[in-house]
């Protein structure tokens, strides 16, 4: 499963855009499967209709090992023709020198969240990511079908292999 992680500079993006007494125009990438880019664009229409901002969203393949060499592209590159990237919680550690300081300007809402997400997107002392989402993988199992086979019900990593 895919732990996008975080909206980076989007707080400091909006806490700038609306210090400004003039819209600003914002790009997000977003390399979203499903309903993600659907889901996405209404949580950005209600941020436009509150601030007067503008968002495009730039959509990119789904797959993270593309996803993360255009990241570094764009980054290496200093191009402006994303403003906010959404990235997946491992990477922070291998972009966070491209990317913005959140710390101060995120200060007020990092508490909100889950205390180690954000210490995974703390490189050395600077939050580089916020989290737009988080999500809890869970692991089911057919008990109708651990009975038909006499299995008992796995307790350990080895012990589900073995099953």
């Amino acid at each position: 499963m895919k732990f996008v992680c975080a909206f980076l500079a989007l707080a400091a993006t909006i806490l700038l855009a609306t210090a400004q007494a003039r819209a600003v125009e914002l790009s997000i990438v977003s390399g979203d499967t499903g309903n993600g880019i659907k889901v996405l664009r209404e949580i950005l229409d209600r941020y436009e209709k509150k601030t007067g901002n503008k968002v495009d969203i730039v959509v990119i393949p789904p797959s993270t090992t593309d996803q993360f060499g255009q990241y570094r592209l764009w980054l290496a590159a200093g191009s402006s023709d994303i403003d906010v990237y959404q990235t997946d919680v491992i990477w922070a550690p291998q972009l966070a020198s491209q990317l913005v300081d959140l710390t101060e300007a995120t200060r007020d809402v990092a508490g909100a969240h889950f205390p180690s997400i954000i210490q995974s997107q703390t490189v050395n002392g600077r939050l580089v990511a916020l989290p737009i989402f988080t999500d809890a993988p869970a692991l089911y199992y057919r008990k109708d079908l651990l009975d038909k086979y006499g299995a008992k019900v796995p307790t350990t990593w080895q012990e589900l292999q073995d099953t």
